[in-house]
């Protein structure tokens, strides 16, 4: 009797449907790609609603309505530039320079507080920060749009001045 070697083969495993690494580097490409197109439409949309470059800041009579452009903090940053009195522009002043230059650098109303701030503070407006807004105002004017900064701008020296 003679006995024959048997070579019994394992059955071959099935590769994956995509290797490993080219997934997780396709993964990253999409959500790359996904982000800075949603960050592009998203700040294109942005920028539209903010509105356009318009001329220079000019003075609205207390008593006239101020029109409701739809965006709720956009209108009480408006009310609180044109309307409040000083006490209350000038208590919150740091927050709305930081509004303004961030989310609504062009916008001529708000501007109008901007100088109001600028205005008060060289007259001789004291308040606790009263240095830290100074500068803060000074900064705004001077990196703000110049279609909208420009009639403040010799404000900002003044405003560097204050101790």
């Amino acid at each position: 009797m003679r006995l024959d070697a048997v070579y019994v083969l394992a059955p071959k495993p099935k590769p994956p449907s995509m290797p490993t690494r080219r997934a997780f580097l396709m993964a990253g490409v999409a959500f790359i790609a996904g982000t800075s197109l949603g960050g592009a439409c998203g700040y294109a949309m942005g920028s539209q609603q903010a509105g356009g470059v318009v001329a220079g800041p000019e003075e609205k009579p207390k008593d006239e309505p101020l029109v409701s452009s739809g965006n709720a903090e956009l209108d009480e940053l408006r009310r609180l530039a044109v309307k409040a009195p000083i006490e209350e522009l000038m208590e919150d002043a740091e927050n709305f320079l930081d509004a303004l230059h961030g989310s609504y650098p062009t916008d001529s109303i708000l501007w109008q507080g901007v100088g109001r701030i600028a205005n008060h503070m060289v007259a001789g407006y004291r308040a606790p920060n009263a240095r830290v807004v100074a500068m803060l105002t000074a900064q705004t004017i001077e990196r703000g749009h110049p279609s909208v900064a420009a009639p403040l701008l010799g404000l900002a020296k003044q405003l560097r001045a204050i101790k």
